[in-house]
């Protein structure tokens, strides 16, 4: 069983295709909570069509949107999945479910086919083999709340953050299934992606994180 968490700001693009990419899984034992944080679209509206667990912050904080939607949930296993992120398969749910590491993430790919995309992929792929997220994080929910969850202080690294902090106590894995992901901010940024990532990795910079929508 599985509670999935989906932190949205300004997704009414992308939510539904994600939204829709878990109606059609095969495993079909889980809850969806969609948290909306600081939307001004149609976002809310689109998910409540979805879930009965669609709910608003004011805020737009996606650290408090994930923390808020892992409190609401009711299962021992948490998937934290980003908004503008879709299963590739039908079956993802059911191997996921089958995986009994306790924190883990899956294989990444782009939603555009172009050759610095799928190298790009490649990268990301090879850097998830040691503990980096795909826009999609599984944990079991007691150990989320042993580590505290996500840290407001470590954005926007804070998924490897919780990563890092789960990797103390138990193992980690990334299951054999793919996540479809938006290249839109990588469209926009171009090459500045990379020193924005070199930068915020490297020497823990803090620079806010621009939503590209």
């Amino acid at each position: 069983m599985f509670s999935i968490v989906i932190p949205a700001y300004n997704e009414e693009k992308y939510i539904s295709s994600t939204l829709d990419s878990i109606k059609s899984q095969d495993f079909k034992d889980y809850e969806i909570i969609v948290v909306c944080n600081g939307c001004t679209d149609k976002t809310f509206n689109i998910a409540k069509k979805y879930t009965k667990n669609a709910i608003e912050l004011k805020e737009r904080n996606v650290i408090k949107a994930k923390n808020k939607g892992a409190s609401l949930s009711r299962y021992d296993k948490i998937i934290f999945l980003d908004a503008d992120t879709r299963f590739k398969d039908d079956n993802a749910l059911s191997k996921i479910s089958k995986n009994n590491n306790e924190i883990s993430t899956c294989f990444f790919l782009p939603d555009k086919i172009s050759l610095k995309y799928l190298l790009f992929g490649i990268a990301k792929n090879f850097f998830s083999l040691f503990g980096a997220a795909n826009g999609i994080i599984i944990c079991n929910k007691k150990d989320f709340i042993r580590v505290n969850g996500f840290d407001n202080n470590i954005y926007p690294l804070e998924n490897r953050n919780l990563i890092k902090k789960i990797r103390k106590i138990s193992r980690f894995r990334v299951v054999p299934t793919f996540v479809i992901t938006s290249m839109r901010r990588h469209n926009r940024w171009g090459l500045y992606g990379l020193f924005y990532w070199s930068n915020t990795i490297l020497f823990n910079r803090k620079k806010e994180y621009e939503a590209v929508r």
